[in-house]
């Protein structure tokens, strides 16, 4: 008798702990809700969740606060969503680094599969392939033959250990046995300006970082790391044209939610983020980044960083990249 009052006190329980957050969630949102990017301020991942939000604001009525918390590889501010109350207002910007922290990293504070949840997609943004205007090489098989006349003479900088940066450049060496030495730097930026002076002659940038030097005719794109040909370099094929598929890289930006967050809230932010994704002044700004719309929602999203989890963990490992601390 007394198993049995049990039982059905812990299922009047559950009905209104559903009941509470049911309207808990139609409430959502009644005040700005703050969305967390693991970088500085004005980088790719920070300028498109800058446009994203601006959008996505009006849709939902309340402001969307953006709130830098850089370092550690983007462990600071995915530690800081998925340590949080799921209560619909601290979300985690997400990009490639959720992919790639359990592979790089010894120790993880949290479990980046279990305590953060998908919400949506917002874009992708592929990486180039780009070398110095002094080396003479004007396709990817040129390079490839150069370096290989001379093994270890050309550099390859990248944005750090482990950077997205790096993962992209070690994707393609692994595939086309390009036998550089690599030169890290503190940030993508860098890299660039180093190769702008040919300290290094070859990095492989996202595709807004070094857009507008290509453009300039200051590096030289040789391919594109995307699944297929870009818009604003029609001209450039792709690493899997010319025989490397598995040198595919790209990076993505979303958003997270910490795990436990009420389904009628996730569907809320989903809804707004899928009506923002088709408005075409944002779609304009995102082109203008180098960023192509690419509205996964929940599941769909959620298999994806599980895929490139799996992917980069396996370049990490050919690589030989040690943990990092």
């Amino acid at each position: 008798m007394k198993a049995a009052i049990a039982a059905r006190l812990l299922t009047l329980l559950g009905v209104v702990c559903l009941l509470a957050g049911a309207a808990f969630a139609a409430d959502y949102p009644d005040r700005p809700i703050r969305w967390v990017v693991p970088y500085p301020a004005g980088g790719t991942t920070d300028v498109i969740a800058r446009n994203v939000a601006q959008t996505m604001s009006q849709i939902l009525g309340v402001a969307i606060v953006i709130d830098n918390r850089a370092g550690a590889g983007g462990r600071i501010a995915m530690n800081a969503v998925a340590k949080v109350d799921p209560d619909g207002y601290l979300l985690l910007v997400s990009d490639a680094s959720l992919a790639t922290a359990p592979s790089l990293y010894a120790q993880l504070p949290f479990d980046p599969a279990k305590d953060l949840q998908a919400i949506a997609m917002f874009a992708t943004v592929p990486h180039i392939v780009v070398v110095s205007p002094e080396v003479k090489a004007n396709s990817l098989a040129e390079l490839i033959a150069l370096a290989k006349q001379d093994p270890g003479k050309l550099n390859f900088g990248s944005g750090g250990i482990g950077s997205p940066l790096h993962l992209a450049g070690e994707a393609l060496r692994i595939e086309t046995g390009i036998p550089w030495t690599h030169i890290p730097y503190k940030g993508a930026g860098s890299a660039i300006l180093a190769a702008l002076s040919n300290e290094v002659q070859v990095v492989t940038p996202s595709l807004p970082a070094a857009l507008s030097q290509v453009q300039a005719g200051k590096l030289r794109a040789l391919a594109v790391m995307s699944p297929k040909r870009l818009a604003v370099l029609p001209d450039v094929p792709t690493v899997a044209e010319l025989g490397f598929p598995k040198a595919t890289a790209q990076g993505w930006v979303g958003l997270h939610a910490p795990a436990g967050t009420p389904p009628a809230i996730i569907s809320a932010l989903q809804a707004a983020a899928a009506k923002a994704l088709q408005d075409p002044g944002l779609r304009e700004r995102l082109a203008a980044q180098g960023a192509e719309v690419s509205a996964e929602m929940g599941a769909a999203y959620s298999k994806l960083v599980a895929d490139e989890t799996a992917r980069w963990k396996q370049v990490v490992e050919a690589a030989g990249i040690p943990p990092q601390q």
